[in-house]
């Protein structure tokens, strides 16, 4: 592999670039020190250099540069300052090193070129620049190189300055190209003899044509060129929080590579002495691994809020599917969309937001007011009247499609602790969600139907088959014996007398010396297709959610059904009841025994209970039937362990907008 960051021409040392991608930024900081130029020339106009240094200048504050040519624009053409881009850098790199910087291509009106589908360039670190752009350049061949080839030496750059104001003088977007082009080339000849050694940062798609110039000056008629400046030239501000919408890049790598950056400063990199300890620091920044950190760090933002534990297994099956994702659509790194899509499905929504959130994550913003912030969504920009403006990237090429985050938008607070003070004010009179009380009650069922089910199973005694087959042939124990006995055995299932109304789930018994669950509640049904309910939980508040709602953990809970007004089992006055419990699981469970109607009660925790229960159980005529906690999933058993609570029954219209059930 050619591990040479540029390709040489002459004395220009090119560095063909796909637009706003780290990996060609890479390149032209590692080509910075391989080449130490005299100048570095760019593929932007000259005509907008102070608005593009002044904005390079401010970062890592993000902005946009809009341009058009008129004064009340209705589309405009843009420039993202994006850190990660090369070009950008590259006029960094030269601002930070004294190194001139030359502005060198043609401004042209209304360039609307269309966009270009490119493949992932995460590929140059395994194949090299110089092998990945021949690869590339036979895909541009395919599209445009033929018919370029034809009209590259009919298009006269002089009649176009003179005519591009005539509306019957239409020049599309590959004349333009060839123009500008021209343009650029004819630049470069004048800089060739003025300087021994040329950076040159240049789009892919223009390379060949540009070197084609070169080797043919004859081709380019020399002209004094007045450039007519743009009528609206605009440098807008950018949010953190639009970050995903001006970056190409996850805005996580953004952030790291600004990380880098500052690692790597210039002060620093003149420390290392050796060239090999040099190449190998700039080739440190990796994507590959800001992808691990993403699911890492949502992860244990995860675990902290929801206390539910991703472990390695999941987490493993997470980066493969996610792999194999990004490998459908023909990309080696995946991107927001193919990360939020694979997180909803190996673990859930809760899990995609805190990945959002990671992969989103650009913290720096400026809050000076100097200059007027540029709303970013998918479909365009509004600018702070509230007008919207089509944006029309001055670069066509794009890397994937604009798609939607495949996750239920969340509102924001309208100002920081909005939602804490709606809990505060009515945390008194709390309620819950009814469309969550159905999933509740639909599990409560589940359980019950389960805890009669293994019932059943030990009551089924297996008898040698005589004169009836009862309750039908006991297959396995017949295969088991026929070999040896050559009988037949048949299921005797004991009919159980009673049924289940009372269940008590234990997650936490919550022995610990610091409390983990100190708040208790018993809630009463509101209508007959509900149970009461008693338990105990994190204390609400700690995690707000939404104006008014808090979500909270389950550490054990009491369900009876039908309801009968159970009594509030956690108030002071019933402390002497239950005066022979341990704990608060101990106390959900003589409650149970205590006010259930039926024979069985469900008992579902880690481990069973005191042989004191059981008794306690034979005296008031009932039964206990324990199922291991490992016997439900931990994916279903999120459907009660983790509840919200709402501040007053006014907030019920607008909590479908903050709470995702997990059905």
């Amino acid at each position: 592999m050619d591990e040479s960051p540029y390709i040489k021409y002459k004395n220009i040392h090119v560095i063909p670039t796909f637009h706003s991608r780290i990996e060609f930024a890479k390149l032209a900081r590692t080509a910075l020190f391989k080449v130490f130029p005299d100048v570095i020339a760019v593929e932007l106009p000259n005509n907008i250099r102070d608005e593009i240094i002044e904005a390079i200048e401010r970062l890592p504050f993000l902005s946009l540069i809009g341009y058009a040519d008129t004064l009340n624009p209705k589309k405009l053409n843009f420039i993202p300052i994006d850190p990660g881009d090369s070009i950008i850098e590259g006029i960094r790199l030269g601002l930070e090193h004294n190194i001139p910087v030359d502005f060198i291509d043609l401004s042209v009106k209304d360039y609307d070129p269309p966009n270009i589908m490119l493949p992932d360039d995460y590929s140059i670190n395994r194949v090299g620049l110089i092998e990945f752009y021949k690869k590339i350049s036979e895909y541009f061949e395919k599209d445009f190189k033929k018919r370029k080839k034809k009209i590259r030496n009919e298009v006269n750059l002089e009649d176009f300055l003179k005519n591009q104001g005539d509306p019957e003088k239409i020049f599309d977007f590959l004349e333009k190209d060839i123009l500008r082009e021209k343009y650029i080339a004819a630049h470069l000849l004048k800089m060739m003899p003025l300087y021994h050694r040329i950076l040159f940062i240049v789009g892919m798609a223009h390379w060949e044509n540009v070197k084609y110039y070169l080797e043919n000056p004859q081709n380019i008629k020399d002209v004094e060129l007045n450039l007519i400046p743009h009528k609206y030239i605009k440098l807008y501000n950018i949010k953190s929080s639009d970050s995903r919408f001006l970056l190409r890049e996850i805005p996580y790598h953004t952030y790291q590579w600004l990380k880098f950056r500052k690692k790597y400063s210039k002060d620093v990199l003149n420390t290392i002495e050796t060239p090999n300890e040099l190449y190998k620091v700039l080739d440190s920044y990796n994507k590959l691994d800001h992808i691990k950190n993403i699911f890492l760090k949502a992860k244990y933002a995860y675990e902290e809020e929801f206390k539910e534990f991703v472990d390695l297994h999941k987490l493993k099956t997470l980066f493969q599917y996610s792999r194999n994702l990004s490998l459908t659509e023909y990309r080696l790194l995946p991107n927001l969309y193919q990360l939020l899509i694979s997180s909803k499905n190996i673990v859930d929504d809760d899990y995609a937001w805190k990945v959002m959130e990671k992969a989103t994550k650009y913290p720096y913003d400026d809050e000076s007011d100097k200059y007027e912030t540029l709303k970013l969504r998918v479909e365009g920009g509004y600018d702070p009247n509230g007008k919207y403006i089509k944006l029309r990237r001055h670069y066509p090429y794009n890397y994937e499609k604009e798609r939607e985050v495949p996750l239920k938008k969340k509102p924001q607070e309208k100002y920081p602790g909005e939602w804490k003070d709606k809990w505060e004010e009515g945390k008194w009179e709390t309620v819950s969600w009814p469309p969550e009380d159905i999933i509740e009650e639909d599990y409560f069922a589940f359980i019950r139907k389960k805890a009669i089910k293994n019932l059943k199973n030990q009551r089924i005694k297996i008898e040698e088959f005589k004169s009836s087959l009862m309750d039908g042939i006991a297959i396995k124990e017949t295969i088991r014996n026929w070999a040896f006995k050559k009988k037949i055995y048949v299921q005797n299932i004991q009919q159980i007398q009673g049924k289940i109304d009372t269940i008590v789930v234990i997650f936490d018994k919550d022995n610990g010396e610091t409390e983990k669950y100190p708040y208790k509640l018993t809630w009463w049904a509101e209508h007959d297709r509900e149970s009461d309910m008693a338990f105990y939980a994190t204390n609400p508040g700690e995690y707000i959610i939404g104006p008014g709602i808090t979500h909270v953990e389950i550490g054990g809970l009491l369900s009876i059904f039908p309801a009968r007004f159970l009594r509030s089992i956690f108030s002071p006055y019933m402390d002497f009841e239950f005066r022979d419990v341990k704990n608060k699981a101990e106390k959900l469970l003589k409650a149970a025994i205590l006010y259930s109607k039926e024979r069985y009660i469900a008992y579902i925790a880690s481990e069973p209970p005191r042989n004191y229960f059981y008794s306690l159980a034979g005296v008031k005529n009932r039964e206990l039937v324990y199922i291991p906690l490992d016997n439900f999933s931990k994916e279903s058993l999120k459907t009660i362990k983790h509840l919200h609570i709402l501040a007053g029954r006014d907030k019920r219209e607008i909590a479908h907008n903050y709470i995702l059930l997990n059905k």
